[in-house]
Order: C-alpha cells, then sequence, then structure tokens
C-alpha cells in the first residue's frame, strides 16, 4: 500500500524537520543569491513562526487545522515537480506532459495528506536543530541538520537535498537517519508498476488520497 512502508515515527520526524527550527539569524549581502542552508532556516523559520503563533500557553496545535497556510509556506521551499519526478523515476518520461501533471498533484497531495493528517498536533515543545553544515556540486546542494530533543531520543540527523533553478534554491528529497523520502516511494511505486498501468498506480493515489478526507 502506498505510504505504509514510512513507519508513524518517521512522518513524525519529516513535521519536526518542516516545522521545528531553532530562530536563527541570516546573513545576506544585498543582492546575493541566498545559500541552500540560509534558504533552509528561513522557510522553516516561517513555518515556526506561523505554529507559534497559534500555540497557546503550551497547548497542542491541531495541525490539519491549519494545512491550506502550512502548504502555501511549504510549497514556496519544495520542488514537488522534482520530487515527484525522482520518485517515478524511469516511467516519468514515459507520460505525457498532462499524465505527469496530474501525478505530481497526487504527489503533493499524498506527502500533505500523510504528514499533516496523521501528525496530528504540534506540541510547541523543547525540540532544536543544528544546522551543521552545507555541501555544494554546482547546481545541487545538501544541507545538513540535527534534530535534538525529539520526545527525549537521541540527535535524528536530518538532510535536505536541493537544486538550483531558475536562481532559486529549492528542496526535492529529506533524508531522516539515512532513509530517502523520494528513494523510499520510488520503489514503492516501482513494485507497484510492475503489476499494473500507470492508470492502475494513479488510482491508488487517488484512493489514498481519499481515505484523508
Amino acid at each position: 500500500m502506498i505510504g505504509k512502508a514510512f513507519r508513524f515515527e518517521f512522518w513524525s520526524v519529516v513535521i519536526g524537520g518542516l516545522c521545528v527550527f531553532a530562530l536563527l539569524p541570516i546573513t545576506q549581502q544585498a543582492g546575493a543569491s541566498p545559500r541552500p542552508k540560509a534558504v533552509i532556516e528561513t522557510g522553516m523559520e516561517r513555518v515556526l513562526g506561523f505554529l507559534r503563533t497559534k500555540c497557546s500557553d503550551g497547548q497542542s496545535v491541531a495541525m490539519r487545522y491549519h494545512r491550506v497556510e502550512i502548504e502555501k509556506i511549504v510549497s514556496e521551499y519544495f520542488d514537488f515537480r522534482e520530487m515527484a519526478m525522482r520518485s517515478l523515476g524511469p516511467s516519468w518520461k514515459q507520460q505525457a506532459p498532462d499524465k505527469q501533471q496530474e501525478f505530481t498533484q497526487l504527489f503533493k497531495d499524498l506527502i500533505f495528506n500523510t504528514y499533516i493528517d496523521r501528525i496530528d498536533t504540534y506540541t510547541c515543545s523543547n525540540e532544536k536543530v543544528t544546522y551543521d553544515d552545507e555541501a555544494l556540486d554546482g547546481n545541487h546542494a545538501v544541507v545538513r541538520t540535527r534534530i535534538t530533543g525529539y520526545k527525549g531520543n537521541k540527535d535524528i540527523p536530518l538532510e535536505y537535498r536541493l537544486s538550483l533553478k531558475d536562481n532559486d534554491w529549492k528542496a526535492y528529497d529529506v533524508v531522516i537517519e539515512g532513509v530517502s523520502l523520494v528513494n523510499n516511494y520510488r520503489q514503492q511505486f516501482a513494485s507497484i508498476l510492475n503489476r499494473e498501468s500507470f492508470e492502475g498506480l494513479l488510482k491508488r493515489m487517488r484512493d489514498k488520497n481519499t481515505e484523508f478526507k
């Protein structure tokens, strides 16, 4: 089943990675393109700032009620078309543009449905993020971070993979403790496509998204 291979805890960490980032100052020269690390920091600061405005005396935030706002912010920093293309693998080029667009939207909906509806609340707790480094390789970059204080557990490594398009850095994959979101979905989609048609995969994705409504 699509999405089932990721255990609940994985998505708990994803939401932590997306929303629980320290408010770090960002220094940038006027007119200079922001570095990948600064892009990640800025995006997560915006999400965290939004969630904190919804917190009251340490109470939880029911994230599903703020989906539109969260999705709007996150979408500015993630390239969901790139994520969808990499997740589908070689089958991507075999599809017509309209089918690529439909797959991308279904994939994006699946991501948001999974981590917003299944991870019901944000508790405004004590998680912190350490930004270790960034590595640049042409138009690609990796930003490595660590989440500390998540449910009292040890540090959790969280890695963002980004690409540069039209002078903007956007993330296309999240790797948590060595597990890639894109690779995980690519394996699931490939398994389905070995047994069914592409239309069958789209139907599965539609059905999965419908379950969240």
